[in-house]
């Protein structure tokens, strides 16, 4: 392929997300917490990968660069078409994070075409819609947000994450950024209050109570969820019981390891 050349891989233009695979170098490494390391990959073949916010791919490794030893689903925290791609990874020891952790910038892994049209962004009817993460699943959020701001989209967007402690809140300067330029309200909560004590804004789980405290109008709102299985689950709970309907027009869930 000549150099130079840029190719814009769309999801449409392929039949199969797990089929197809490209090799993408490991560009820059950023410890974004104690646990979850940013990984920036950029295509070898200077491809900008178009998907719709909200999308994974699979990251897979091949350690003699034929088969694949090790791959996992990581939804994408770079907004569609940029120069690089984002995965925000907590580092648990498992087959692939165990040697992610170890990986070092400009080594070779292969990456899928964009999947999960589930959970795709897109601007709501009202123009109104509610993120809720913890941890790691701030990474769909962080896509979506970008592509907010990069399009310059008018939809009303509040955050609620929730993550242990300070030190544990993913992209934190951006994040703060995103809610100084107005581009969403985003609360964050602590469930691990003690471990913060400089820490003056919310603790505690995401309850019922905070969601009518900052989403009063939340009945008006599609909502996204990105957690674990048992999170998305009290989410959803909690989201009934505010009026919010449990279908797919008004909820959305994303879950860790679930794709």
């Amino acid at each position: 392929m000549a150099d130079g050349l840029e190719i814009i891989v769309s999801e449409t233009t392929q039949k199969s997300a797990n089929a197809i695979k490209r090799p993408y170098k490991l560009v820059e490494i950023i410890k974004e917490t104690p646990n979850v390391k940013t990984l920036r990959f950029k295509s070898e073949f200077g491809e900008k990968m178009d998907f719709k916010p909200g999308q994974f791919v699979q990251i897979g490794y091949s350690s003699d660069g034929s088969k694949i030893d090790a791959q996992r689903p990581y939804s994408i925290g770079s907004a569609p078409c940029s120069d690089f791609l984002d995965f925000y990874i907590e580092m648990i020891g498992g087959k692939l994070t165990s040697v992610l952790d170890k990986a070092n910038a400009g080594d070779i892994y292969n990456i899928s075409v964009p999947n999960g049209k589930n959970f795709e962004y897109a601007p709501s009817q009202n123009k109104k819609s509610l993120f809720i993460a913890a941890a790691t699943g701030i990474a769909p959020f962080i896509s979506m947000l970008r592509y907010i701001e990069k399009n310059r989209i008018e939809e009303d967007v509040i955050v609620l994450y929730s993550v242990r402690t300070k030190a544990d809140i993913i992209r934190a300067s951006e994040l703060e950024e995103f809610n100084k330029k107005g581009i969403a309200k985003i609360i964050i909560t602590l469930t691990r209050p003690a471990e913060s004590p400089d820490w003056t804004g919310e603790t505690e789980r995401i309850d019922v109570a905070k969601i009518e405290k900052y989403v009063p109008d939340v009945k008006e709102r599609v909502a996204y969820l990105c957690g674990s299985n048992q999170f998305n689950s009290t989410m959803t709970e909690l989201l009934k019981s505010c009026g919010v309907p449990a279908d797919k027009d008004h909820i959305k869930h994303d879950v860790w390891g679930g794709h």
